[in-house]
């Protein structure tokens, strides 16, 4: 690791409380008339964490030398809403981030922090432009399972879980491959769910139910999960801390089953030394963990860099992934993983070659 990228990033870490709250002072002299800057200490309060998202997903790409990392996290606040007004008003919230840094920070550490700062202003120049998904996964127009696909979600955003359900259930009784379904259809199902949401042509609660629903379809089409001849490895999966998003690890967690791993699946948000102490608890081989958005990368370095503090866990392997790690791919090497997968298939074949390492 760079020795001036990790003195900047700790330098920001240590003042984050101070910069967060000069900045948010700042933006509201640079935006003049909104209301949370005159009396409303909700508003202040919202202000002020929405900086300090900003100020963390900036740090964290310092320190992991990582651009995709922060065009991530700008991307994802872009879309909240996304319209020009709301550009406008992050490019405002930058700005006052670039002047207290400017004031805070040492010039070859401000330097060091501009350079990224600099590249957000010129794509929050350009209207925003949605991305093709940065995983290997096959779109909704293009799966080969379309029609299946089109039904599913249509009875999702109709409110008709059970209906759903139903078609996959049939198709897995009828002797499909259930991974084809979680490729086929709820990969790209989720994906198309994310993006309306994204677009503002679906609300959150629809989202949060699509969501809830195809979690609740990939519990119903365990049972037709056919486990393959037990390979005498064992893994621990889930997220870090903070992190509610648990659907991608759990597809990994069937594959890998399916490939003849013994499965220990946490699901989703689970404390650091928790996460450790299962999988010593577990006597596991393969630590399977996902990180959703930016600002979880931190948290999983930490994670990573508790490994070796952790008694027992010296020979296990720690295999990432989630989207941080698809904008940048060289990202997991930057915070000591044994191996990334940008899906599950992958995982699988990421997860054989880590054992025969050992």
């Amino acid at each position: 690791m760079n020795v001036k990228q990790q003195r900047t990033a700790e330098s920001i870490y240590q003042q984050a409380e101070n910069i967060t709250g000069e900045a948010a002072t700042l933006y509201c002299q640079l935006a003049p008339g909104i209301n949370y800057c005159e009396g409303d200490e909700e508003g202040r309060r919202a202000l002020e964490q929405e900086m300090q998202s900003h100020l963390t997903a900036l740090a964290n790409a310092i320190l992991m030398n990582s651009a995709g990392l922060f065009e991530t996290h700008l991307f994802h606040s872009r879309h909240h809403p996304p319209d020009p007004a709301h550009d406008q008003s992050l490019t405002q919230q930058l700005a006052a981030l670039k002047q207290v840094l400017a004031q805070r920070l040492p010039i070859t550490e401000y330097i060091a922090a501009a350079g990224y700062l600099s590249a957000a202003f010129k794509e929050l120049e350009h209207p925003l432009v949605e991305k093709a998904p940065s995983t290997p996964a096959v779109s909704l127009q293009e799966t080969p399972l379309k029609d299946l696909a089109d039904a599913y979600l249509a009875h999702l955003l109709a409110g008709q879980r059970t209906e759903a359900i139903s078609l996959l259930r049939k198709e897995a009784k009828d002797g499909i491959d259930v991974r084809l379904l979680y490729e086929h259809v709820f990969m790209p199902v989720q994906w198309e769910v994310g993006s309306r949401w994204h677009k503002g042509q679906i609300t959150v609660a629809q989202e949060h139910y699509c969501t809830a629903a195809t979690e609740l379809a990939m519990a119903m089409l365990h049972p037709y999960l056919q486990a393959g001849t037990p390979n005498g490895f064992r893994f621990v999966a889930t997220t870090v801390s903070g992190d509610l998003h648990s659907m991608p690890v759990r597809m990994v967690s069937d594959f890998l089953e399916l490939d003849g791993w013994t499965p220990y699946f946490l699901g989703a948000n689970t404390p650091t030394d928790g996460i450790w102490k299962a999988v010593v608890g577990f006597k596991a081989d393969l630590l399977v963990i996902g990180a959703s958005m930016a600002h979880h990368v931190g948290i999983l370095r930490q994670l990573i860099d508790a490994k070796k503090n952790t008694i027992g866990a010296s020979n296990v392997f720690v295999l990432v992934g989630g989207e941080p790690f698809n904008a940048d791919p060289t990202l997991w090497r930057s915070i000591g993983a044994d191996a990334f997968a940008p899906n599950a298939r992958i995982a699988v074949e990421a997860a054989r070659a880590l054992m025969q390492k050992k």
